[in-house]
This record gives C-alpha cells, structure tokens and sequence, in this order.
C-alpha cells in the first residue's frame, strides 16, 4: 500500500497549564518597567512592596491579565486599586497577597498597568507599574522547538518582529527535553555556522566555566545539560527580544487564497506576513492544509531515471523490509511458550494474515522514546522506581530476549542491554551525567500500534495518552532491569543509576519533550531523497543550498510481530520479528546540501509557509535529516528568507536565491560553493 496523503485535519497541539504565582520569597523587587514604590502615612503599617509575576514586556495578544503579589498580606481595610492606562480594572485583588490586572481588546503600542496599594485611610503604602507592548508580528513561528528558535531569532536580527507560538511551557524542544549526546554525525562539524554553531559553543562555554567539562571530561564537543540548553534557549530569546508565547493551542488557521493571514488560538487571532511550522509534529502544515504524508514509500522508480524531479527512492531501504530475528535470537512469542491460544506477550503484534511485498509502502513511523538524562552520581541520583501499576508481565519479551542474549550468544547483557552515552560530569566531578537512548530489542524504544503509530494524527488527549504511556514503559522497563534476575549482571549496574536529580526538578525528573523522530512530512516543491543524502548521482547536484546534513541514514524498529522462522533445532515455528531498523552511511560519510524548495510547500498549497522540521523529504532521507543541529541550521534560513519575503512582498518559492544566500552566508550559515 502506498503511504497516506492528507490534506489537512483537526488541531494537534500540546497544552499543560501554567502556574503564574511564585513564591513569595521570590518576589524582591518588581517586574518591568516601573518598579516598586513605597511611602506610608502616620500610623499606618510599614510600606508594602508589590511585584509583577512572570510577565514579558511584549505580546501578540491584545487580551489577557497579568499577576501581580504583595511581598506580605496588607493592613486590615488596605486596598488595592488597579488601572490599565489610567482606567480602573476589575478584578483586582485575588487573595490576600495576590492580585491580576485583566486587559482587553487594547491596541498595538505601548500600554501601562499600575498596581497600587492604599491604606484604609487612603494613604499610599506601595505601588508597582509594568509597561507592556501589544506587538504586530510580520513573522509567526508554532513550536520554540531549536528550529523554532533558530528561525525566530534569525527574523528578529534581519529586523522583523518575530512571535513564537508555544503549546507547552518550555523552550528548547529535545535538546532541553533530554538529548544531551548532540547527533551530529561524524563529519557534523563541518556544517555547523551560524546561530547553530554561536549557540552549541556558548552552551560548551557554560560547562568549562563551571568545570563540568573541565580536563576534557566531556566525551563529545557539544555534549551539554539539558537545564543548561534551556537556560540559554530562555536568555538568547530575551536577548534577540523575540516574543514566545506559550500554552498556546492552534485551532484554525485562515487562508486568503494560497496565503495563510493568520492562525486562531486558545489565547487569541494572531496575524501575521509569514508563518513558520517548527514543530516535530507538522501541526501547522496540515492544520493549513498543505499536503503531507505519513509513513514509507514503495520501493518504485516513479519516473524516468533523467528525470530530475523524481521522487521515489531507487535503493534498497524504502518501503518495508523483510523481517528478521532482532539481535540474532529466537524468542516465543506467545504468554505460553508454544501455544499460540495463550495469547501474545506485550507489545508484539499479530503474525500478519498477508505478509507485506519487500520495498511496499505503508504508513508506520519508526519508534519514539523519551531521551532521559541519568547518572551514576550518588549525590545526584534518584533511584528509578516502579510506576503505578507496575506489571513485571508487561515486560516479558525484553527478559526472554535477556535470557536468549545470555544462553544463546553468551552476551554480558549489563553491557547490551544498557549503554547510556556519558555527556559532562556530575555535580560529584568523579561521575557523570549521561543520556539514555534506545538500545537493544525491547529498549526504552517502543513502537506499538497504541503507542507511537497513534500519536501523529492522534487528538491532544490522544497524545497525551501516549506521552503518558510512554512514560510508564519505560519506568516499568528500567525497574523490571533492575529487579528481575533474568537480567543477570544487569541488576546491579541499573541499581548505580539513577535520574539526575538537578534534572526536570518540577517533573519528577522526567523530560518534558517526548521523542518524536518522525511524523508527518510536508510534500514540497522538492522532495528531499536517499539519492540526496548518498549523493550516489542520481540526482542533480543540488543548486539552492540553505544547509547541510550531516548525519546518517538512521532508523529505528517500525514494529514487532509474529513471523515464522527455522530456528537452530531446524524446526520451523513462529518468533518475535523486528522490521524497519537500519543504519546506512554515505561514503566517508560527506555531508549533503538541503534544497531550499525542501522548505517551501508547492505555489499553490502555500505561498507564505516555511518547514524546517517537517520538511519535503521521503522516509529514507527524512531518517538522516532529523537531527537537531540540521533543524537549527535549517530554523535559521527559514528565519532569513521569511524576513526576505516580508521586505520583497515576494512568496517564499519566488525569492531570489542569489540573494538569499549572500543573506545566509553573511549570517555565518555553511551552504556549501
């Protein structure tokens, strides 16, 4: 079957409410523009002080409120009265040390919001002001994803005015979600310029300050902590003044003819000249309803081998493969071994009525994972525990496939079965940090048709199901490690790890960022391919360079299921099968040119849409192109040419690409000659 094609669909976007009042040991002086301002009358208590909460000097939004507190509960009979530009707001006062002051329907431009406290006899016992920008953005990101970041940031230093629009409350993505070992490939450092390169070497620059990478202790160059990667998210967009707001949800989006005029959402209309989709899901993209697809392509040659617009692949890694025994052993796959009646273990699918043709397309995506940073660090470890509900059987295929290792092969399985990558040292400088990735068959990886196969066009409570799925997993999974003797040696290494306990620290330390590797994909004016990525040619070199990619082709399992095999015995019976993992190189690994019109939809679907994320590329190229490094070099060219087209009034796919890349390269971006 040949992969989906859609058009478009509901609004998918993550929403998690946000907390406005901080602690009152916190608050030492005022927010904003106007600070706090104290004077008292005779007999009155002493002076207050009043501070404006977590707020932002600009705002897309014309409605909303702001928090305010006071830094202890007022005299009895004090009042607060509160005004927007010199108009009373109502409400006011929330509670006994907190207040809001709601805003509606004001216009762009500079406003002024004053919280005042009086005394029952009228005197002044404090005051606060904070001024707010309501601000018109020409350039409207969705996601503070690396990309999302890198694209707003590059609009805003072409001199646009960039707005960043958040589902959840955190910057950063995955590289503050968890991937600390950066992917950039064996040869990723030549591609690296611009902000891509200015943001790895300031967060590099953190760590040999503070000595976690002091004496070459960190393994890779651009290795990091994922609480550093988000502080440095949170300054470099106050420094470069980009506007984020956050728990935003998209619900619509208007179009005017091929162009998108602006998108709704929870908080308000947003409008804007150029719209860039930085999400890993590609929410924008099909809530636009430019053309997308999901999955793999067959294994077909689509057009003419001279001609240079074809799109399929010609190797021998699209579309599925044939399945194989995973890591080489042979596991039942029924609850009771040899009999199929028994039912299956967990998280293996069905043996297939019609095996699928090799090189046939279908829709599946490659497993996700959250990336998890843990230590060995007894001061900074918290111990991985059982989540609720914790059922050892939901991990029986990983311990048969353990035991099989052990008796089969003869593999120490503490050194198979679980590899995290060392990243900087720990707050103890004889540990370190490290980043859990997937590993072996039945890892922290997962796919299942519940779990990953849902999420990409799944409803938000959908996918929060499956966050939450994900989450459990992988918490029974690494307790079941450590406490199940089938696990052997296993026991004992989990047992010297633990989360890192300066990690996550209002989430349980756990990442806020599930691993989406891979969902929607745009279908662009060009379509990125295997040919581009082995540069093998078969393709026309390509002429419109806005980056590299540097990274192989990389693809985790798309399932697990039932398949017959002849095991060692020389019985033929049915195992557990993986399908769809695969790891290719190009020769000596030369990193490839990313077209531009990669980025841009067909004329006709959008003409003022940017996709640095899920960018026009088949399954194959697409598992090379989504590292992180590559969607920041990429985030930023999306950000220069969108400030382009702002200034020309020209569509994205019209622009001038001689112009275009002196803009990039006087950026620092590597385009190649």
């Amino acid at each position: 079957m040949r992969p989906r094609v859609r058009t478009g669909g509901a609004p998918i976007v993550h929403v998690l409410t946000r907390s406005l009042i901080l602690p009152l040991a916190l608050l030492a002086a005022a927010c904003g523009s106007g600070g706090s301002g104290s004077s008292a009358s005779a007999g009155a208590t002493a002076s207050q002080s009043i501070a404006f909460l977590d707020t932002q000097p600009r705002t897309v939004f014309p409605s909303g409120a702001v928090e305010f507190a006071l830094g202890r509960p007022p005299p009895t009979g004090a009042q607060v009265a509160c005004s927007v530009d010199g108009v009373t707001a109502q409400p006011c006062l929330t509670g006994t040390s907190a207040g809001r002051i709601e805003y509606a329907a004001l216009g762009p431009g500079l406003h002024r919001l004053r919280a005042e406290l009086r005394a029952m006899d009228g005197a002044p016992l404090g005051n606060a002001e904070h001024v707010l920008e309501i601000a018109t953005p020409s350039i409207v990101v969705f996601s503070a994803t690396p990309a999302g970041i890198s694209a707003a940031v590059a609009a805003t230093r072409a001199g646009q005015t960039a707005v960043v629009l958040e589902p959840t409350r955190f910057v950063g993505g995955m590289m503050s979600g968890g991937l600390t070992k950066t992917d950039l490939g064996d040869r990723g450092q030549e591609i690296l310029g611009g902000f891509a390169r200015e943001f790895l070497a300031r967060l590099r620059s953190v760590h040999l300050a503070s000595g976690a990478c002091a004496a070459q202790r960190c393994p890779g160059l651009y290795d990091f902590e994922a609480r550093e990667a988000e502080r440095l998210f949170e300054t470099v967009l106050k420094e470069d003044r980009v506007i984020v707001e956050r728990s935003v949800q998209l619900t619509a989006v208007a179009r005017n003819g091929a162009r998108l005029g602006s998108v709704s959402t929870s908080r308000g209309i947003v409008t804007g000249e150029v719209f860039i989709d930085a999400s890993y899901e590609g929410d924008l993209m099909a809530l636009a309803g430019v053309p997308y697809t999901i999955g793999r392509e067959p294994q077909v040659l689509a057009n003419p081998p001279d001609d240079p617009a074809q799109l399929a692949e010609q190797e021998d890694y699209a579309g599925t493969p044939r399945y194989r025994i995973p890591v080489g052993v042979y596991v039942d796959p029924y609850r009771v071994p040899g009999d199929p009646a028994s039912g299956l273990v967990p998280y293996v699918e069905p043996r297939p009525a019609v095996f699928p043709a090799e090189g046939s397309g279908d829709s599946r995506v490659m497993a996700y994972t959250y990336r998890l940073c843990v230590t060995d660090d007894p001061s900074n470890r918290v111990a991985f525990t059982a989540p609720p509900g914790y059922d050892p059987a939901q991990f029986e295929a990983s311990a048969r496939v353990a035991d099989a290792l052990a008796r089969q092969r003869g593999i120490d399985l503490a050194v198979q079965m679980f590899n995290p990558a060392a990243t900087v040292a720990s707050t103890n400088r004889a540990y370190m940090k490290y980043d859990l990735n997937g590993g072996t068959t039945f890892s922290i990886d997962m796919t299942a048709p519940d779990m990953n196969q849902a999420y990409v066009e799944g409803d938000e409570a959908t996918r929060e199901r499956v966050r939450a799925a994900y989450r459990s997993y992988i918490q029974g999974l690494l307790y079941s490690w450590q406490t199940d003797p089938r696990y052997g040696s296993l026991n004992a290494k989990i047992a010297r790890f633990g989360y890192c306990a300066d990690e996550f620290v209002d989430r349980g330390h756990w990442p806020h960022q599930l691993y989406v590797r891979a969902a929607r994909r745009m279908l662009g004016e060009y379509v990125m391919n295997e040919a581009d990525v082995l540069q093998n040619g078969r393709r026309p070199p390509i002429q419109d360079s806005v980056g590299f990619g540097a990274y192989n082709i990389d693809m985790h399992t798309y399932r697990y299921h039932v398949g017959p095999v002849n095991w060692p015995d020389g019985v033929r019976r049915d195992a557990i099968v993986g399908e769809g993992f695969l790891i290719a190189h190009a020769p000596n690994d030369t990193p490839y040119p990313v077209s531009y019109r990669a980025l841009t939809p067909r004329a006709a679907d959008a003409a003022n849409l940017l996709n640095p994320v899920t960018l026009s590329a088949t399954n194959v190229a697409y598992s090379a192109l989504r590292m992180e490094p590559t969607f920041m070099i990429l985030g930023e060219s999306a950000g220069i040419a969108a400030a382009l087209a702002v200034e020309t009034g020209q569509s994205v796919q019209s622009l001038d690409y001689p112009t275009l890349r002196q803009r990039l390269l006087a950026a620092g971006q590597r385009i190649g000659n």
